[in-house]
């Protein structure tokens, strides 16, 4: 997320070949690391960890296993979809990484997905584990598990990330929050400011 200077040229738009292989760049490639070797296996644990809390309970599966796996089908390639579209588009245009851990952008980015929400990736990351959850089936994850994690990426976005933003790119970044939605693109007004 980063903001272009106001008298120059608008940037041109990356084409969707450039953004699928933005994984290319080191700035993008750094993140796969990171979901693959440590997010992916420890949602994977905290699942198996839930359906051992349904048991004690005694709860049953939320959806059915063929619901559920068909759901997975569509939730979880989407969710990676829109987190691989949303980090190559800001690698590309914000000129670095799309984790602030990893250097973050040098530019502010306020065109294409991020012209509708300030976290687009967030969305991403909602789809694939609520698709994982569905898969699972598991009521302890589906309805305990995803509210924190969901309550801490909107927490940490909010108030970490946008205070580094805020620090880079002052008022841009300000005027940007105050016009686009934190995570919900609902035309009309600003959720989640």
């Amino acid at each position: 997320m980063t903001p272009a200077a106001s008298s120059a040229a608008p940037p041109r738009e990356p084409s969707f070949r450039e953004i699928m292989f933005a994984l290319k760049n080191p700035a993008v490639l750094w993140n796969v690391p990171i979901h693959v070797c440590i997010l992916i296996p420890l949602t994977s644990v905290i699942a198996w960890l839930s359906t051992r809390i349904d048991r004690l309970l005694g709860w049953e599966r939320v959806v059915p296993l063929p619901w559920g796996l068909a759901l997975f089908a569509v939730l979880f390639p989407l969710g990676i979809f829109i987190v691989w579209y949303t980090y190559g588009y800001l690698s590309i245009l914000g000129e670095g990484s799309p984790a602030t851990h990893l250097g973050g952008t040098k530019k502010l980015v306020t065109t294409g997905p991020f012209a509708y929400c300030r976290h687009p990736s967030i969305i991403g990351k909602f789809s694939g584990v609520l698709g994982f959850g569905l898969l699972v089936g598991s009521p302890a994850f589906l309805f305990v598990v995803i509210p924190l994690l969901t309550t801490y990426s909107l927490f940490a976005a909010r108030f970490l990330q946008e205070k580094l933003c805020v620090r880079l790119w002052g008022g841009d970044y300000l005027r940007y929050r105050r016009t686009v939605p934190l995570v919900l693109p609902l035309r009309g007004r600003v959720a989640f400011r």
